[in-house]
């Protein structure tokens, strides 16, 4: 059986301690935590989304909660050497019962280690890694053993009470449409002059300043690394996947389908198919598929968004309209999108049963929505700010 030195041990120990001192500045939690840290505890517990959304902060602040908990980054330099499930057996040994790994899709044969610790029911492990972790692809079969959770970008709700001294509280669909037809709350008005600087610094947590920096640098892990978690990449697979990041954030959502993208790029439709879909599972793409009005049939063609705010990263001057369509699909689960058929007007968005058309203060009814998601700070009967659907979580 291989030993884990007690020096590496103790560094662990003295690095958790560290980490969850540092953890402390940060009063708030992310919108997912109560439901997370009150999970059953016969089961483990996986966190997955983009770089800079938060994980880690969360596994601090659950593990400063729980006792006999240590953390630690499972691609830390001095662990390289060891077996992660010989790591998580010496720090059972030291008493330890709740167990964090941040990173840990940075582990080869990480599900079978984690399987075999779930079985000798001893610890309880929280672990963390990126959007393209998939327990469910692995021959371990944890899937029936951890509970994994998306940890999506922040709202806009959760924007304003961490960067700008709000105190917000999420609302269900329901209430935002109710509070849309009141359309007077100062607090609601004052939020949506935020939207811009959101489109902008939100999603992220990373600070104000070295933000565009340290977006740049999680773009590049994400595209590199996180990305052959999927499949083996290469240098063209890379470029191609920058292209097609740049392509769409230049464009119209009704630009970004398959068949143009593949075109404009020298693509097969086959290959983009590929990447898009790998490129969604990093996190960093949103597709939303077509539904006609009588059926609801899901058919090919879909459109491509960005998650926030990765447009204005890949173009410094996107299209309004692209980024009102952006910031309802990264807030609202939308059933679908309506294709438009030739000579007829449709609304955009399919979402909670209701046609919901998204447009600027002056928005018309053409298109004969249920409602209309308009940016503007007030609303009426059936126009609703579209800054209230960053509300939802």
């Amino acid at each position: 059986m291989e030993e884990v030195e007690n020096t590496v041990l103790e560094k662990i120990e003295v690095n958790s301690n560290a980490m969850k001192a540092w953890a402390t500045q940060f009063k708030q939690k992310r919108y997912l935590y109560d439901k997370v840290s009150k999970v059953d505890a016969q089961y483990y517990v996986g966190v997955r989304g983009l770089r800079g959304v938060g994980k880690t902060v969360m596994m601090l602040q659950m593990a400063r909660e729980m006792e006999k908990s240590v953390y630690f980054s499972a691609d830390a330099m001095f662990l390289k050497p060891h077996r992660l499930y010989y790591i998580l057996d010496a720090l059972r040994k030291r008493g330890f019962e709740n167990i964090f790994i941040d990173e840990i899709h940075a582990r080869e044969d990480w599900e079978t280690d984690v399987k075999t610790a779930y079985d000798e029911h001893q610890i309880r492990i929280f672990f963390s890694g990126s959007s393209a972790l998939n327990v469910h692809r692995s021959a371990a079969d944890l899937s029936r053993r951890a509970l994994i959770f998306e940890l999506k970008p922040t709202s806009f709700r959760e924007f304003l009470n961490m960067k700008k001294g709000f105190n917000a509280k999420p609302m269900n669909w329901e209430e935002v449409l109710a509070q849309g037809k009141k359309g007077t709350d100062a607090p609601y008005i004052t939020a949506f002059e935020q939207i811009d600087e959101y489109m902008r610094t939100g999603g992220m947590l990373y600070p104000s300043e070295g933000f565009a920096q340290a977006l740049e640098n999680s773009v590049r892990k994400i595209v590199s690394t996180d990305l052959a978690a999927l499949r083996d990449i290469n240098i063209k697979y890379e470029n191609d996947a920058y292209r097609l990041l740049y392509l769409i954030a230049a464009s119209q959502p009704f630009e970004a389908s398959y068949s143009s993208l593949s075109a404009k790029l020298g693509l097969t439709k086959t290959f983009l198919i590929r990447l898009v879909s790998d490129l969604q599972a990093a996190g960093l793409l949103k597709v939303v598929l077509p539904c006609t009005r009588a059926k609801r049939d899901i058919v090919k063609e879909p459109k491509i968004y960005l998650a926030v705010p990765f447009r204005y990263f890949f173009c410094p001057t996107p299209l309004r309209g692209s980024l009102r369509e952006e910031f309802f699909v990264n807030h609202v689960d939308v059933e679908g999108y309506f294709k438009t058929m030739q000579g007829e007007k449709t609304p955009d968005f399919l979402a909670k049963g209701l046609r919901i058309e998204v447009g600027g203060a002056s928005k018309g009814m053409e298109q004969k929505p249920d409602y209309a998601a308009v940016d503007s700070p007030l609303g009426d009967e059936k126009k609703i700010p579209l800054h209230l659907f960053g509300f939802l979580y």
